[in-house]
């Protein structure tokens, strides 16, 4: 999942669960909101999205008569809390495990982590910092220090739905273990206070690791995908057509295999904060890289066209996205 920067505007737990868009705002307690800002246009947004990288070039314009000082915060993917946990974390430090770094007109920019944990719609942060509990659910120290409350907390926590008991065995006839897994979400936004001078460009440049979904195997083209409930809801979030399902099944046919020969990697990017400058985004290119040949890559983006072996691309002027990102890839079995 990736997002984009924002300026930030009244921190509510309402933020997109995916990557976003610059956008307004400011901090206050929970989440992020954004704003539209009626002086600053953002010019052209370069996009590159793998499952390895993300990368985002941006040029700004303060249409404004003074130069514009304000908090701009880039939120990073919702991550959540699961029993089978297959979400690719990327491994970056503590203080920046999605390896985030930004420039400002070729300049490294000190950036602060914004980070909260939200249950069933209500932020927990303050709960789990008192418990001395991480906030990032999929971290060993986490449920390391799951483990070591109290049990009346551990039952509160368990019959609330907050974390789930798993009792699982080392071997095969070995004893069983209890352990806490954290079934809460993860939120976070890289914040720093950014000036944009009055009548001049200011380019942004972005990189991170996403954080990528995956699962093994895939359901899009196995025994009775057709008339699976869940089909038109996924064939709509990814944009998958005929060609794409016969791609799948065909693969299949291949190697005489009863199930799809893939597992799946997904990975989300709000787009439609981007409308929150002033006016349309002047020149938008998107580059969406696949990884390898053969690999099946399937997403919503009229007019995309494939340019290279593992590339394509899309290119708009005076761009208002109305549609978020969601990429399917599909990679072969080893």
């Amino acid at each position: 999942m990736i997002r984009r920067p924002l300026f930030l505007a009244a921190f509510a737990l309402a933020a997109p669960p995916a990557l976003a868009n610059d956008s307004t705002a400011e901090l206050a307690a929970g989440g992020i909101t954004f704003l539209k800002d009626p002086d600053i246009a953002m010019r052209s947004e370069d996009l590159f999205i793998s499952a390895k990288q993300v990368r985002v070039v941006y040029e700004f314009a303060n249409q404004a008569s003074a130069d514009k000082t304000a908090l701009v915060a880039f939120p990073m993917p919702d991550i959540e809390g699961a029993v089978d946990f297959t979400v690719g974390v990327p491994d970056g430090p503590d203080d920046n495990p999605f390896a985030f770094a930004i420039l400002a007109d070729g300049k490294p920019v000190a950036t602060a982590l914004d980070e909260h944990a939200s249950f069933k719609g209500s932020d927990r942060t303050a709960q789990l910092r008192k418990l001395g509990v991480p906030l990032r659910p999929y971290l060993q120290a986490t449920q390391d220090a799951l483990d070591k409350l109290d049990p009346e907390t551990q039952k509160q926590m368990v019959d609330e739905g907050m974390v789930y008991a798993d009792e699982t065995s080392s071997s095969a006839n070995g004893p069983l273990e209890r352990h806490l897994i954290a079934l809460w979400t993860y939120r976070s936004a890289f914040t720093w206070t950014q000036t944009f001078p009055a009548g001049k460009s200011l380019h942004l440049e972005q990189a991170y690791k996403p954080g990528v979904g995956s699962s093994a195997g895939t359901m899009v083209g196995s025994p009775g995908w057709r008339t699976n409930p869940d089909r038109p809801g996924y064939g709509a979030k990814y944009c998958i057509d005929k060609d794409f399902e016969n791609s799948v099944v065909a693969a299949a046919r291949k190697k005489k295999a009863d199930y799809p020969p893939f597992n799946e990697q997904r990975i989300d990017y709000v787009l439609t904060t981007g409308a929150n400058w002033a006016g349309p985004i002047g020149d938008f290119h998107l580059t969406v890289d696949k990884g390898e040949p053969n690999y099946l890559l399937s997403l919503c983006a009229d007019g995309i066209a494939k340019t290279g072996p593992t590339r394509f691309e899309l290119r708009k002027k005076n761009f208002t996205p109305t549609r978020d990102l969601n990429i399917l890839i599909l990679t072969p079995y080893p």
